[in-house]
């Protein structure tokens, strides 16, 4: 089975809205500039990607795009949806074209017991085949946390269920995924928390903010599994930073940044509003000095 290990980017989702279809140039481009940086493969259609602002149609199009243009960088695929047959099929239409693993974050507006993410997540892996399929815990945004439990349970039932992404701070609920660390893959979803999560048994890393710097999340993650504590801690700083002022890995600020860096990645989709143009001078600012500390940072730690 494939190793996981390693920095996934978040990677946003460029939308040809007067064409209603992905925007394939602006993919290529894309995955173009992160080819070559040493990330271990991107993971679309999730918060970042604004999967759920995608028909899931739409969503299908998109993982088509993503996937034949990626080359030899892996690609997850978030399927995660609030009607379990939708989520069903999207992670089957994963597994046909090729993508490398599928991730599903639970439904959100309902609150459901174990039994009933359970049995929601056992359809969605069972669609994936012999995929690798991770639970993807984010609680912020939809009101289900999930847990080590439901994911040793799940396993039991489904092998191809190999681990998750898990995008939330609190470490009560690190302390029961950390104590499977080393029966599942753990990709750490909170920037902040990087460094020390990986110390202590993490996996790898997915990140919003890879977008736009994704050899710095490359050298904390050496850094990490190097031991090097004095370097991680510098580059982890510097992380918490660029998280300060992108508000956290915010899609619009996101995409804007990347405009400011050359790479056109369009608007944020409806309902989401792009950035207003007066904060791009501050932002433009803000990211080069960004860029001129993380030089010396990647340099050390690649």
């Amino acid at each position: 089975m494939k190793d996981f290990s390693g920095v996934w980017v978040a990677m946003v989702s460029p939308w040809n809205k007067k064409k209603r279809e992905p925007d394939h140039v602006a993919i290529e481009g894309l995955v173009t500039r992160l080819s070559d940086t040493g990330i271990a493969g991107l993971f679309i259609l999730g918060t970042t990607g604004e999967g759920t602002l995608l028909s899931p149609e739409d969503r299908k199009r998109f993982a088509e795009s993503v996937v034949t243009r990626a080359g030899r960088l892996p690609v997850i695929v978030h399927t995660g949806h609030d009607r379990t047959e939708v989520a069903y099929d999207l992670s089957r239409h994963a597994a046909k074209i090729g993508a490398a693993g599928v991730a599903a974050a639970p439904p959100c507006r309902y609150r459901f017991t174990s039994e009933e993410l359970q049995a929601h997540y056992l359809e969605i892996a069972s669609a994936a085949g012999d995929l690798p399929f991770f639970l993807y815990d984010i609680p912020a945004t939809t009101g289900n946390p999930l847990s080590a439990s439901l994911l040793t349970g799940l396993r039991t039932a489904a092998a191809n269920v190999i681990g998750a992404k898990i995008s939330r701070g609190d470490w009560e609920a690190w302390e029961g995924y950390l104590d499977v660390a080393e029966e599942f893959t753990l990709l750490v979803g909170k920037d902040e928390m990087g460094f020390p999560l990986l110390l202590l048994g993490g996996s790898g890393l997915v990140s919003s903010c890879a977008n736009i710097f994704p050899e710095l999340y490359v050298a904390l993650y050496h850094a990490a599994m190097n031991g090097d504590i004095a370097l991680g801690r510098k580059i982890q700083e510097l992380i918490t930073e660029l998280c300060r002022v992108t508000r956290r890995g915010h899609v619009p600020t996101i995409k804007r940044a990347l405009s400011i860096m050359g790479q056109e990645v369009g608007d944020p989709l409806p309902p989401l509003r792009p950035l207003p143009p007066a904060e791009n001078s501050g932002l433009s600012a803000q990211l080069t000095a960004i860029q001129t500390k993380a030089a010396q940072w990647v340099e050390k730690g690649g």
